[in-house]
């Protein structure tokens, strides 16, 4: 396991060594230097993105229950802060990044990495921020280990493929991996190290979508463990914990066990240093369940096109894959804010009423309107052949509106807005930030201001520490 960092394989790992041997090899010698300069901006473009949706969760009775814990069995201080400032002594790296972890997963706004169908940042970037304060890494060292973070996660949630996804929450099981591969590379550990660290978080991984039946709080349990159990994988490692040297592709491995017969091993370690994950991940425009993002995208464009009102609409048809309908179809009506983010036909109805279906777009007395709700239950989804085979590639979506009128349109959506196609400017993400802190009840112009910079400089930055709402 000598080769350097940089060295690609599209065909498959070098002779006699696992597919995770030549990711974990990867991993743990990519160097700054290695990274391309679009990999590296679009890095810090998704660090906001996560800490504005962090902010804008921090309310939530999950990460106050969440909180309490790390305040009753964790440290009393720590290098390590809160980004909401709300342990203000600071805690340690594994506590922090469990309260943060599950805030930034409340909002339904954190990105998505579209082959692994999975949320990267919600893990990495907590994980990541969090063992940087502690141990004093510099800006670069933390763009360095998110990269591997991102790369080594986002493959194996595509190794697992979509038959693992339609019985797991891929960014709890595969996140893990990807925390420890940024934390790895962090405390500077071996190849070897690397892969032993990789091995004991695989064998921790969990997450199942239970929670979307009755509108529990499992999902921000699923991004907070990842983070604790990933950095618990890593520390422990570099003291000498051995975990299993082939956890993603090992008769008793993940493959097998989680995602039996739906695997895609090329996906583990093909064109390394090429194909980085980063920029295959898509922004999150709407404050809603990514499945329900081309549906919208399309029925705004056709009510826009065909200036077609709320009022005018009889019924809508969203046409879409098989996975958007197991995971829509979990959670009924929506019985929550969180939960009727979920449903294809609250969001739908949600979007044509205002507009737009932003993160103040979904509250409770919502919930409680009347012309949404006989809205939603005039939406319906079909399974469409030639949508699923694309994805997870592509997330495409087409709707069908019959208007009162008996005038009848289609529409479709190929890339929505926010996918590595249609990127979102510096200008919308830094508005979303904006919008995000102020659902999280945070005004501070001045503050918001100079985070919003301190996360454009990161690349160079010499310290970690300043990310907290609370410091001036």
């Amino acid at each position: 396991m000598s080769q350097p960092a940089s060295s690609t394989n599209p065909k498959g790992p070098p002779p006699n060594e696992t597919r995770t041997e030549h990711l974990a090899r990867w991993a743990a010698n990519l160097q700054f230097c290695d990274i391309p300069t679009d990999v590296v901006e679009r890095t810090k473009e998704l660090f906001l993105d996560w800490f504005g949706c962090t902010v804008a969760g921090r309310h939530h009775p999950a990460v106050s229950a969440i909180r309490q814990f790390a305040v009753q069995m964790g440290p009393s201080s720590g290098r390590s802060e809160l980004v909401d400032g709300s342990i203000v002594s600071g805690t340690s790296p594994a506590f922090a990044s469990l309260i943060n972890g599950a805030s930034s997963h409340v909002v339904e706004q954190d990105d998505l990495h579209n082959r692994s169908i999975m949320h990267p940042a919600t893990v990495i970037f907590p994980a990541a921020l969090a063992v940087a304060q502690d141990i004093s890494a510099n800006g670069q060292e933390f763009i360095t280990a998110c990269v591997v973070g991102y790369e080594v996660g986002c493959r194996a949630g595509e190794y697992l493929g979509k038959g693992h996804y339609e019985k797991f929450h891929t960014t709890g099981t595969a996140g893990v991996l990807g925390v420890v591969a940024a934390i790895a590379r962090l405390l500077k550990l071996n190849e070897d190290q690397t892969l032993s660290a990789i091995g004991t978080a695989g064998t921790q991984a969990a997450g199942l979508w239970q929670f979307l039946l009755d509108a529990t709080h499992s999902k921000q349990v699923h991004t907070a463990k990842a983070c604790f159990d990933g950095i618990f994988a890593a520390y422990s490692t570099k003291d000498g914990l051995l975990g299993p040297r082939d956890i993603l592709e090992g008769p008793r491995a993940m493959g097998v066990a989680l995602a039996p017969g739906s695997t895609i091993p090329e996906a583990i370690d093909r064109n390394l240093g090429t194909d980085f994950a980063i920029l295959s991940s898509s922004f999150k425009w709407h404050a809603s369940c990514r499945h329900t993002h081309p549906s919208v995208d399309a029925l705004l464009s056709l009510m826009h096109k065909h200036a077609v009102a709320f009022d005018d609409i009889e019924s809508v048809v969203a046409r879409t894959y098989q996975a958007a309908i197991n995971v829509l179809g979990l959670s009924g009506s929506g019985e929550t804010v969180h939960q009727s983010k979920f449903s294809m036909g609250f969001v739908l109805a949600v979007a044509a009423k205002k507009g737009q279906a932003m993160i103040t777009d979904f509250t409770e007395e919502d919930l409680r309107n009347a012309s949404l709700r006989d809205f939603q239950s005039r939406v319906s989804m079909e399974y469409d052949k030639e949508i699923d085979e694309k994805f997870p590639e592509r997330w495409q979506g087409t709707v069908i509106v019959t208007c009162k009128s008996g005038r009848k349109f289609t529409e479709s959506v190929y890339f929505a807005k926010g996918d590595p196609e249609f990127p979102l400017t510096r200008s919308e993400l830094e508005s979303k930030a904006r919008s995000l802190f102020a659902y999280g009840d945070f005004h501070e112009h001045e503050t918001i201001d100079r985070l919003i910079q301190r996360s454009w400089n990161l690349d160079r930055k010499n310290d970690l520490h300043g990310f907290s709402i609370t410091q001036r």
